[in-house]
C-alpha cells in the first residue's frame, strides 16, 4: 500500500518512524542537501501550487526500510524551520517540551536519538554531537537565511514537498526484509522518479488489473535479476530441461500477459524468501558506505530500469514520434517524457504488457555483463539452441558486446527488440546475429566523410576492427587459434595509445605519429602504465598478455607487437599495419556497401594527402 505524504500530513498524523539496526548511518553531505534545497526553491518559484516529489520511502510497520537519508533531512529541516507539529511537539508541550513523542528514532543508537531530542528542545548539545546532522543543520540554515522570501519558501516546503510511503506487508519476516534491503542497498537507489511514474500510471489501470500490473512493474524493475531463472525447491535447483521448458513457454505466450507472467519466478510475490544472507538481527551496524568497486562486481543488465522504461515507451509510440520529443532518453525527465503516452486505460495497460514482453525478450536474447574481482569483464547470453551452436552463439555475444561498449543502446537495442517480438519462437542465433550485423552495417553504409587519424577517429572503428580480428581467429581450426585473441573481451576502453610515443628521442612527424597504423585503443589504466615508454617496454607488457598473466587489451595492438617483434617499430611497419587493418575494415562490409568501402579506402591516402 502506498500513501502520498507531505510534512503537513505527517504533522497531522500519529506516525512515527524508526531506523532499523541494519541501516547505515546518516551520510548526506552538503552536495546532496543543498541540491535538494535548490531544487525545491526552483519548484517554489516556477510551480508554487504544485507538489514537488522526492520519491518513495519504504516502511515495514514503523521501520524505514528505505528512505532514511531523505526523512532524516526532513527532520533537520523541521528543526531549522521550527515545524513543531512535524517534530512531534503538541501545542501544550511548547513551553516545557518534555512530553515529545519524537517522530524519528534509531534502534540501538540512543546517542543519536538523544542528540535529535536536544536539538528539538533547543538545548545545547555538549556530551555528543552527530557531526553529519550538525553540519546538515548548518547547511539548511545558511541556505534559507539568504532568502528574501524565507517564510514563504518554508511554507511551500511544508505543504508541497511530497513523497510516497510504500508499506510492506506485515507478514514479511526477517529474511524477506533482509532480501529487500540487500537489493535496495546493492543498487544504490536514491530519489527514484520511476516510483512516482508507477503510481501515476497505475491510476489509469482498471481496478481488476492493478494488482497484476503492480507485480509486473516491481519484478521488471530489478533489471539485474532475470525473470525466468532456476527455481529452488528445498534448496535443490530445478533441472535444465524444466528451466528450458519455462523459457520456451514464455516465448509462446509472449502476447498473453497473464500466462507469460506465470512462467516468471516472481509471479506470486515481488521477492523470493530464500536467502543465504544472515538474518537482520545478526548484521552489525557500520557507518562505512559500500565501495564503488563492490557494487560493480557480479552479473548485471546492460540497462538500468529507467533506461529500459524509455526503450519500451519508444517501441510503443514509434520512432517517428519519439524523435519529436527533446531529450527523450534523459532518465531524469521520465515524468515529462511520459506525457507523450496516451493516458487512457487501453494505452497504459498496453505499456505494462509491453514492459513484461520486452523484458522477457531482453533477458533471453540480450547479453548480460559480469565484472569480476580480478577486473575482468565477461558476457553471457541465456538463449541457447543446442550444444552445436557454440561458434555462432559466441559471435552473437561478441557482436552485442562490441555494440554495448561502442554504440549507445538507444541506437541499436530497440531495433533488436522489435525484430524479436515479431515471431520469437522462430528466432535463431544466426538470424538474430545477421539482423544485428545488417542493421549496424546499414547504419554506417552512407558515410562519405571518415577519418582514422588521431583526434578525428570515432572509437567505434577500433572496436569494430577488434571484433573482425577476433572473428577471423575464431574461425581457424582449434589447434591454430591464438588463445589470447580467443579470450579477448570487450571493455569500454576510451584511451587511444600511440605505440611510438608522442614524446620520444626519435620524434616522428605528426602525420606518421597520428596515423591509424600507430594507434591502438586500450584502457586508461593500461595507458597510464605505458606513459611515454619506448616501444620495447610496451611490447614487453603485451608479452604478459599473450602469456595469460593479463587479459589482452587490444587485438590490434597485439598485431602491432607481432609485426614489430624483433625489430624497431618504424614508420614503414606502421604503414604496412595500417593498410592491412583498413583492408580488414573494408572487407567487413559486403559488396553492396560500396560507398563505405570507398570511404575507408580513401583513409589509406589521408596520410599522404
Amino acid at each position: 500500500m502506498e500513501k502520498r505524504n507531505t510534512p503537513a500530513t505527517i504533522a497531522a498524523s500519529q506516525n512515527t518512524f524508526s531506523i532499523p539496526l541494519y541501516q547505515r548511518l546518516f551520510e548526506w553531505e552538503k552536495v546532496q542537501i543543498t541540491q535538494l534545497l535548490k531544487d525545491l526553491y526552483v519548484g517554489f518559484n516556477q510551480k508554487p501550487n504544485e507538489p514537488y516529489y522526492i520519491g518513495m520511502l519504504t516502511a515495514h510497520n514503523n521501520d524505514l526500510v528505505d528512505g532514511q537519508q531523505r526523512f532524516t533531512v526532513l527532520i533537520l529541516m523541521a528543526i531549522v524551520f521550527k515545524w513543531d507539529e512535524f517534530l512531534g511537539i503538541k501545542t501544550d508541550d511548547k513551553i516545557e517540551k518534555e512530553n515529545i513523542k519524537i517522530r524519528l528514532s534509531f534502534f540501538a543508537r540512543e546517542k543519536d536519538r538523544n542528540y535529535l531530542l536536544q536539538k528539538i528542545k533547543g538545548e545545547i548539545t555538549t556530551d555528543y554531537k552527530n557531526s553529519k546532522m550538525e553540519t546538515g543543520i548548518k547547511y539548511i540554515t545558511d541556505f534559507v537565511d539568504k532568502l528574501d522570501n524565507k517564510n514563504e519558501f518554508i511554507k511551500y516546503v511544508y505543504e508541497n514537498l511530497t513523497f510516497f510511503i510504500s508499506e510492506l506487508p506485515d507478514k514479511y519476516e526477517s529474511q524477506d526484509l533482509n532480501k529487500y534491503f540487500e537489493a535496495m542497498n546493492a543498487t544504490g537507489k536514491g530519489l527514484e522518479n520511476h516510483e512516482i511514474l508507477k503510481v501515476n500510471l497505475l491510476k489509469d489501470v482498471s481496478p481488476d488489473n492493478q494488482v497484476l500490473y503492480t507485480k509486473i512493474w516491481n519484478v521488471v524493475s530489478d533489471m539485474d535479476k532475470q525473470l525466468i531463472r532456476p527455481k529452488y525447491v528445498n534448496k535443490i535447483q530445478e533441472d535444465k530441461s524444466t528451466l528450458g521448458h519455462r523459457q520456451m513457454a514464455a516465448l509462446q505466450y509472449i502476447t498473453n500477459t497473464q500466462e507469460l507472467f506465470k512462467n516468471c519466478n516472481s509471479s506470486n510475490s515481488s521477492y523470493e524468501i530464500s536467502t543465504e544472507f544472515k538474518s537482520i538481527k545478526e548484521i552489525t551496524a557500520i557507518s562505512i558506505p559500500p565501495k564503488e568497486s563492490y557494487r560493480s562486481i557480479g552479473e548485471k543488465a546492460i540497462l538500468n530500469f529507467p533506461e529500459f522504461l524509455l526503450q519500451v515507451l519508444r517501441l510503443q509510440i514509434g520512432e517517428e514520434k519519439q524523435r519529436e520529443i527533446p531529450n527523450f532518453f534523459n532518465v531524469h525527465k521520465l515524468q515529462e517524457t511520459f506525457v507523450c503516452l496516451k493516458r487512457d486505460t487501453a494505452s497504459v495497460e498496453l505499456f505494462f504488457q509491453n514492459l513484461l514482453k520486452y523484458r522477457i525478450l531482453f533477458d533471453y536474447f540480450i547479453i548480460r555483463v559480469s565484472n569480476k574481482n580480478d577486473n575482468t569483464t565477461n558476457y553471457t547470453l541465456s538463449y541457447k539452441e543446442d550444444d552445436n551452436d557454440t561458434l555462432d552463439r559466441e559471435k552473437l555475444i561478441k557482436y552485442q558486446s562490441m555494440l554495448y561498449v561502442s554504440t549507445s543502446s538507444n541506437i541499436w537495442l530497440s531495433q533488436v527488440l522489435s525484430f524479436l517480438e515479431t515471431n520469437p519462437t522462430e528466432v535463431t542465433i544466426l538470424s538474430l546475429y545477421n539482423n544485428l550485423v545488417n542493421f549496424d552495417n546499414e547504419r554506417h553504409s552512407k558515410e562519405t566523410e571518415l577519418s582514422l587519424k588521431y583526434g578525428d577517429i570515432d572509437r567505434y572503428w577500433f572496436w569494430r576492427l577488434d571484433y573482425y580480428l577476433w572473428k577471423a581467429e575464431s574461425e581457424k581450426p582449434k589447434d591454430e587459434q591464438n588463445k589470447a585473441i580467443i579470450d579477448y573481451s570487450f571493455k569500454a576502453n576510451r584511451s587511444i595509445e600511440h605505440l611510438h610515443p608522442q614524446t620520444s628521442t626519435t620524434p616522428w612527424d605528426n602525420k606518421d605519429l597520428n596515423s591509424f597504423g600507430n594507434l591502438a585503443m586500450i584502457s586508461p589504466e593500461f595507458n597510464s602504465t605505458q606513459s611515454n615508454d619506448d616501444e620495447r617496454l610496451k611490447f614487453a607488457r603485451i608479452e604478459t598478455q599473450i602469456g595469460g598473466k593479463n587479459l589482452l587489451e587490444s587485438i590490434k595492438m597485439l598485431l602491432m607487437y607481432t609485426k614489430g617483434e624483433g625489430k624497431v617499430w618504424s614508420i614503414e611497419l606502421a604503414d604496412i599495419h595500417e593498410n592491412e587493418m583498413i583492408d580488414i575494415l573494408i572487407n567487413s562490409f559486403d559488396d553492396k556497401y560500396a560507398k563505405i568501402k570507398e570511404t575507408l579506402e580513401s583513409c589509406k591516402k589521408q596520410k599522404t594527402s
